[in-house]
């Protein structure tokens, strides 16, 4: 059987971003290493939409991921990812945590 490590947050891990209406693509508090991120939303109301990828990526609303409100959702992220592209309502806030475990 393989065993499961619970998610464990690295040490000064969490970055907030502020979404806006344009794409913007923010670099994460530990880029290139093979881990899982949690992209957790505090918006009441607004869904954010959000990519993988480097200092180049874009997000574009209803063709990327979406981040419901008030949600936590987890992904594994390989190790040429540095940065985390958004786009939403502006105003919105997203917490992304990099860590390891599931």
């Amino acid at each position: 059987m393989v065993a499961v490590s619970p998610f464990t947050p690295k040490v000064a891990g969490t970055k907030t971003i502020t979404v806006a209406a344009t794409t913007a693509a923010v670099q994460l508090a530990f880029p290139s290493v093979d881990q899982q991120v949690m992209v957790t939303s505090i918006a009441g109301n607004a869904v954010a939409f959000i990519e993988f990828g480097t200092s180049t990526q874009t997000a574009v609303v209803a063709t990327s991921c979406p981040i419901l409100p008030g949600t936590a959702n987890m992904f594994t992220i390989g190790p040429a990812t540095t940065h985390i592209a958004t786009i939403g309502t502006a105003g919105n806030t997203l917490y992304v945590t990099c860590g390891d475990g599931v």
